[in-house]
């Protein structure tokens, strides 16, 4: 009773409603991703570069912003790197394999965040996240040898794992200095930036990059618009009336959501790319039940 107490403290069936459809529309993310009929790098370019166009106007209409320094600038751009490169490990992830392995992938970087926390943020180590790290290693090896046809796009997710770990524990630094609309608008500049260089090296930023289809355009607009910067206003918001606990336990629930959603448009084509093995399944379970386990865990000590 006292859990469910801490869980619901703090908001309304509102709020709680608002959050998991912002977390349901993160589920498209990677459905969004494999439909654009585009190479990665440049799903990313137009995703970040209409995002911080976006953020870029409503910055115009919003009171009290609070400026950076140069020097904030910069470690924001070189975040905004490792952004924009997870993003591309993600999406080429999904273009080697399937949405399900991509999002599966994506929730080991709780594995990733227990290993670089404490080099980063200088905490001691926890012995229940190195547990529950080894349960998800298990998870991932049960899922490779079930899926040994999708090796490469598993590996590609696992790094892309380790870079959205990586940038979310830069960015639980840069958080205690720094305003987060500024942090999200300046990494999604860097990471713009980066794959604008990406495109340059490999001779693709020409003409023919916004040569697009219509269905192309209406996909990106609401990756960059809907899924990325009208999230992330939205969840920034709910963080006044919902505990940090309760918006972690919301987001574990996107590769669910995205798995359903990927499964749904499958069966309703009458395709068959999203049905995986029983041991897929079974290795997921592991995954996502260990992450809940975790922030089960971490409320507990947080209480104490």
């Amino acid at each position: 009773m006292q859990l469910r107490r801490d869980f619901f403290m703090g908001g309304t069936l509102k709020h709680y409603l608002i959050l998991n459809l912002t977390v349901f529309v993160w589920g498209f993310t990677g459905v969004l991703g494999k439909e654009i009929d585009l190479a990665a790098d440049k799903i990313v370019f137009f995703r970040m570069g209409i995002a911080f166009t976006s953020l870029l106007l409503i910055g115009v209409f919003l009171k009290n912003k609070r400026s950076i320094t140069p020097r904030q600038l910069a470690i924001l751009l070189s975040t905004g790197v490792v952004v924009g490169l997870h993003w591309f490990a993600f999406f080429e992830s999904i273009k080697l394999s399937t949405v399900s392995i991509g999002v599966v992938c994506m929730s080991s970087a709780t594995l990733f965040t227990a290993i670089l926390e404490p080099l980063i943020l200088k905490r001691q180590w926890l012995v229940s996240e190195f547990v529950l790290s080894l349960v998800i290693v298990g998870g991932i090896i049960l899922i490779i040898g079930f899926e040994p046809q999708y090796i490469l796009g598993i590996i590609v997710g696992l790094i892309s794992a380790f870079l959205a770990a990586l940038f979310g524990v830069l960015n639980g630094k840069h958080i205690r200095s720094m305003p987060s609309f500024q942090i999200t608008k300046y990494e999604m500049l860097g990471g713009f930036i980066t794959m604008a260089l990406i495109l340059a090296g490999t001779n693709a930023l020409d003409d023919q990059l916004f040569v697009i289809s219509n269905n192309d355009w209406i996909f990106l607009l609401i990756l960059g618009l809907v899924c990325t910067t009208a999230a992330f206003m939205i969840s920034v918001w709910l963080m006044k009336f919902l505990s940090p606990f309760t918006v972690s336990m919301g987001l574990n629930m996107e590769p669910i959501y995205a798995i359903l959603i990927a499964l749904v448009l499958d069966y309703s084509r009458g395709e068959r790319t999203e049905n995986m093995s029983v041991g897929f399944y079974v290795g997921t379970c592991i995954i996502i039940g260990s992450i809940f386990i975790n922030a089960y865990v971490k409320m507990k000590k947080s209480r104490a």
